[in-house]
């Protein structure tokens, strides 16, 4: 009988965190120049803000990067989702001033985000999206391409 539950308890906590993952909305973060690396993750809610259609709460997690660097956030949007990034302008965080993320003295870092924009971002639209953060010492990491649907 104990061990009926232990399997459900270990089903149960499986299933919750399968649930949390969101596919296709997540990257490794690579040095493209510099050292470090991280994640990038980001959960388009249906959250409506008004004027806003679209809105999305997003973390980057850096680690092994130099100490007290401040990084730029930094996207570039595509809006023909084939899985390949061709948007040309890259793009900072929303603020005045946008927010960065400065790694600590052990060389680690995480900054949460949220994203609100209108038209053409309307549900069920889908994007291509890569994200790029760039130190102050010449650090950059880069994610792959990835799709996000509008909800």
């Amino acid at each position: 009988m104990k061990w009926m539950l232990l399997v459900a308890i270990a089903v149960g906590f499986c299933a919750a965190t399968a649930a949390q993952a969101q596919p296709h909305t997540q990257s490794v973060l690579q040095a493209l120049s510099g050292q470090g690396t991280g994640r990038v993750e980001v959960s388009p809610t249906s959250y409506d803000p008004g004027e806003a259609t679209f809105d999305v709460q997003g973390t980057v997690n850096i680690h092994d990067v130099l100490p007290n660097v401040t990084f730029t956030v930094l996207r570039r949007v595509d809006l023909i989702p084939d899985g390949i990034c061709t948007g040309s302008v890259w793009l900072s965080l929303p603020g005045s001033p946008p927010p960065v993320l400065v790694s600590s003295p052990g060389g680690a870092g995480a900054l949460h985000f949220e994203i609100a924009r209108g038209a053409p971002f309307v549900d069920e639209v889908k994007f291509d999206v890569i994200w790029r953060l760039v130190g102050i010492d010449g650090t950059i990491l880069e994610s792959d391409c990835f799709t996000v649907t509008v909800k």
